[in-house]
């Protein structure tokens, strides 16, 4: 049976006067998926996720969440959906128990009982004021009103950035918590590849405005692998080397390839050259998102 897609995105192009943002653009994310989407600074992810929560109209291309329009969605549809965003303005002036009182009527999913459980998770005071909390108190915040909304949706744009470990940390746990119990579809861009990796099932990689790759972290893992050999003694690496190498770096005679169908018995029939201490390696994230960083064809073919 197929799951049922939350986020659809066809043909997406952007433009901000002579920048473009997205270029064609194309995006499935399933429902009930946990999905990372990495990129450098300005590759688009927070036009893409801006496009997603409405708050940018789309110029070119179609956007769609669980098969309704983002172009000619109710109000009803989007009170599903939350948005959390690093630096995003929160009423200073309030108390935090008058920030919850503000957002519950705004949104019929409003969850009382889930707001007090997550005040108390995230050891917040319902009486502070916003304008007093530091800058971890207020992510924490705004994310205890967009998740207390049991949002069908919930998109996240650097969130955990500038925080200290252990905040990140109780973040974390406390989002991967929430929405794994109630199956919600969370969409997250970050820089922080190593927090996320142990939340997340799905991953994208943006850019320069497109998805190069959209996969599981189970398939990805399944196709790329690292593979460290040492070359025989006066033995040289390849000057052509197989397009599935997307990472090759060398220290003496010590080589660490990553690719998509790397192994060991790979490597020794495309070198030609004799390799001793040889061991093959999963790969983590922040190694994927490395080697997927650098331009190389092969690699959209690899998970397809």
């Amino acid at each position: 049976m197929t799951t049922p897609n939350a986020v659809a995105v066809q043909g997406l192009s952007h433009r901000y006067g002579r920048k473009q943002a997205l270029r064609d653009l194309d995006l499935t994310i399933p429902e009930g998926a946990t999905y990372a989407l990495l990129g450098a600074n300005g590759a688009g992810k927070t036009t893409l996720l801006r496009l997603l929560a409405g708050i940018e109209r789309v110029q070119s291309g179609a956007v769609s969440l669980f098969g309704d329009s983002v172009r000619s969605m109710s109000l009803a549809q989007r009170q599903r959906f939350s948005y959390v965003a690093e630096g995003q303005e929160l009423p200073t002036w309030m108390r935090l128990e008058q920030m919850e009182a503000y957002c519950a009527p705004l949104y019929p999913t409003w969850d009382a009982q889930l707001a007090a459980q997550l005040r108390t998770r995230f050891d917040l005071d319902s009486k502070q004021k916003i304008g007093t909390m530091s800058r971890g108190q207020c992510m924490k915040a705004a994310l205890l009103c967009a998740l207390a909304s049991r949002p069908r949706l919930l998109l996240m744009d650097e969130p955990f950035t500038g925080m200290d470990v252990s905040v990140r940390d109780e973040l974390v746990r406390g989002l991967l918590d929430t929405s794994g119990e109630h199956g919600w579809t969370v969409v997250v861009s970050t820089h922080d590849i190593a927090e996320i990796e142990m939340m997340v099932d799905w991953v994208g990689f943006l850019r320069d405005g497109r998805i190069d790759v959209s996969a599981p972290l189970e398939k990805l893992r399944e196709t790329y692998r690292r593979v460290e050999f040492t070359l025989a003694p006066g033995a040289t690496l390849p000057v052509a080397r197989p397009a599935s190498w997307l990472r090759v770096e060398q220290s003496g005679q010590r080589v660490s390839v990553l690719g998509s169908g790397v192994s060991g018995a790979a490597i020794t029939q495309a070198l030609h050259v004799s390799t001793s201490a040889l061991d093959e390696h999963d790969v983590t994230l922040r190694e994927l998102y490395l080697a997927l960083a650098t331009p190389n064809a092969a690699r959209s073919e690899a998970v397809a």
